[in-house]
């Protein structure tokens, strides 16, 4: 009967996903027309379709499963007691496990210094985002009311001017290694991370190793430092990673520590300074941490942990006085137009539209950890322990969240760049099930030489997925000199080289020049700060925005126009009209240099 029951729910999940399908496409909010240029307005297509179409497709299946468990009288009262179970039990580190953290972590670290310092050539839309912002930064003191923040102030304009502050340099090669020293960062970060979850279980020291090393490197294989691939995850979900540390710490304490409260409220309102669309699911998440506080009647903590992140707030509100203002607008304005700028329609899941196999089976995991996840909280299974159980919980609330960033932008590398939650869920899942199994049958604990077996897969690992240069270590102080004073011109092909040297005599007097192009590090490597808000042109896009562009205009003596065509953006006289229009009537061409045109105002 229990088996027939289970072919059942199953084959009905299978239906209900069978029927989200055939109706990807039928569920549609009219399209509120904004006059911003792109897919979706070309398509008549609103912004909150593809989330809509993603709650359903996920929701359904997951809410049938849960209202068979849920209804289940013996299941219900399992969750209750998971809830009220108060219980933890002693996480002592383990002197095996700690051992081999360590020697990871040195691992990583000789990698990192081992790295051929990457000399390809500077893309000017991206990695001119942070260096002209940093720049402008650097020049007059401003944040968010000098530059419209598309990604987030800290990640975007602070970091890099903090770091050419530090070393005193100002260059490429300084914010390539930043980009870098982020990566090494995070793997060290996932390092500790996996030993937290390590701690989670009663397995020997053997098995507890086993476990560590292989999810060590399953984690790590989710970053690289080749800045041009698309990676499963990126330094960018740091704010994410700290808060799920930060969680799994509550978890595994017997008493609950206050400055960890306040750390996590802290990140409620740093997060969105690191980046506006982590930010969001920091903060999901830290909400969805005071329901679970409530749930357990652990008012006190739900109470601290209020008042802790009203009062980060407004700590910044009163240190950033009018910035935070335009902290806010800008936020705010970001979450309302950046999908209808830079939209690309979700795939219908099986279908033969571009990235639909990568985003079906995307999808289709996220429904499985949440129905693996939900059967964890309804079971009583002495396997895993409570506080474990939570976390997978918390886990799959980053996983289903995370998908956010995916349908306001559905191409391939953004389907890939969630997909590291993923991997780390069911590697953590499977692994541990395996683990406890061969434990539990004592299989291989007779075996004496079993106990080197950490030591064997240590070494396949490093084999197959670290190559490491002594001679790099060991002139690493001097490469690093050598790369971070390295002139921009190393970073520069022919024709941006000979545009920057022309036209620099020309702009000299000016105290700022204005884009209208995409190529945001023209900027910084003119040296000069941008006349208005609107650095990086490729994020104006409301007719709000165009306004405020061309208000600051009316005192631009020169504007920068042409430059690197981009196949996946509309023509900026297309998408940016009103300013087009503003810039025709107002400015001349003086010159044409390259691929660029210098416009200077007529009056």
């Amino acid at each position: 009967m229990k088996y027939k029951n289970q072919i059942f729910i199953y084959g009905l999940l299978s239906i209900c996903i069978f029927i989200t399908t055939i109706s990807w496409d039928k569920i549609y909010i009219p399209y509120n027309e904004l006059n911003i240029i792109g897919e979706y307005s070309e398509k008549k297509f609103h912004s909150l379709n593809d989330l809509l179409r993603y709650l359903i497709f996920i929701s359904i299946p997951i809410t049938i499963f849960l209202s068979q468990v849920f209804f289940d009288k013996n299941k219900k009262e399992n969750l209750i007691k998971n809830i009220n179970d108060k219980s933890h039990f002693s996480f002592r580190p383990n002197g095996f496990t700690l051992f081999f953290a360590i020697l990871i972590f040195f691992i990583i670290l000789f990698e990192f210094l081992s790295l051929d310092f990457q000399i390809h050539n500077l893309d000017l839309l991206h990695e001119g985002q942070q260096l002209s912002s940093a720049y402008k930064y650097y020049l007059d003191g401003s944040l968010w009311s000098g530059s419209y923040v598309t990604i987030g102030i800290f990640y975007e304009t602070i970091l890099n001017k903090l770091v050419w502050n530090l070393f005193d340099v100002q260059s490429i090669g300084l914010k390539r290694f930043t980009d870098i020293s982020l990566i090494f960062i995070f793997k060290t970060l996932l390092i500790i991370f996996c030993y937290q979850i390590s701690n989670f279980f009663k397995l020997n020291s053997t098995f507890k190793s086993i476990f560590f090393i292989f999810n060590s490197f399953v984690f790590l294989s989710t970053i690289d430092y080749n800045i041009l691939s698309v990676d499963n995850l990126g330094a960018r979900e740091i704010p994410v990673l700290l808060t799920l540390m930060l969680l799994i710490h509550t978890f595994q304490s017997k008493s609950f520590n206050y400055s960890i409260i306040l750390i996590i409220s802290f990140l409620s309102i740093t997060s969105l300074f690191w980046g506006v669309d982590r930010g969001l699911v920091v903060n999901f998440i830290i909400l969805c941490f005071l329901f679970f506080l409530i749930i357990r009647s652990n008012y006190k903590d739900a109470s601290i942990l209020v008042i802790s992140t009203i009062f980060w707030w407004l700590l910044f509100y009163f240190l950033l006085g009018e910035e935070f203002k335009f902290f806010i607008s800008n936020t705010l304005s970001i979450y309302k137009y950046i999908s209808y700028i830079h939209g690309i329609i979700h795939p219908i899941p099986f279908s033969d539209d571009p990235n639909s196999s990568r985003a079906t089976k995307t999808l289709l995991l996220i429904i499985l950890s949440s129905l693996l996840t939900i059967n964890l909280l309804f079971n009583l299974n002495k396997k895993f322990n409570v506080s474990f159980k939570f976390f997978m919980f918390f886990l799959t609330l980053v996983i289903i969240s995370s998908y956010i960033y995916v349908v306001g932008r559905s191409d391939g590398p953004h389907i890939k760049h969630i997909f590291g939650y993923i991997i780390i869920y069911f590697s953590i899942y499977f692994s541990y099930f395996i683990l406890e199994f061969l434990e539990k049958k004592e299989i291989l604990n007779k075996y004496k030489i079993f106990n080197l077996f950490p030591f064997f897969l240590l070494i396949l690992f490093l084999y197959n997925n670290f190559n490491f240069k002594p001679e790099n270590i060991k002139k690493y102080n001097s490469r690093f000199s050598n790369y971070i004073n390295l002139p921009d011109e190393n970073f520069l092909n022919t024709k941006e080289i000979n545009f920057i040297k022309e036209t620099k005599p020309i702009i000299e007097k000016s105290d700022c020049v204005q884009l209208f192009s995409h190529d945001a590090a023209l900027l910084y490597l003119l040296k000069k700060k941008s006349c208005s808000r609107f650095f990086l042109i490729w994020s104006v896009g409301s007719p709000e925005n165009q306004k405020n562009l061309v208000k600051e205009l009316e005192k631009t003596s020169f504007v920068i126009s042409g430059g690197i065509k981009y196949n996946w953006l509309k023509p900026l006289p297309k998408r940016l009209s009103i300013v087009y229009d503003y810039i025709n009537d107002n400015y001349e061409k003086i010159e044409e240099i390259e691929n660029w045109y210098i416009l200077k105002k007529i009056n």
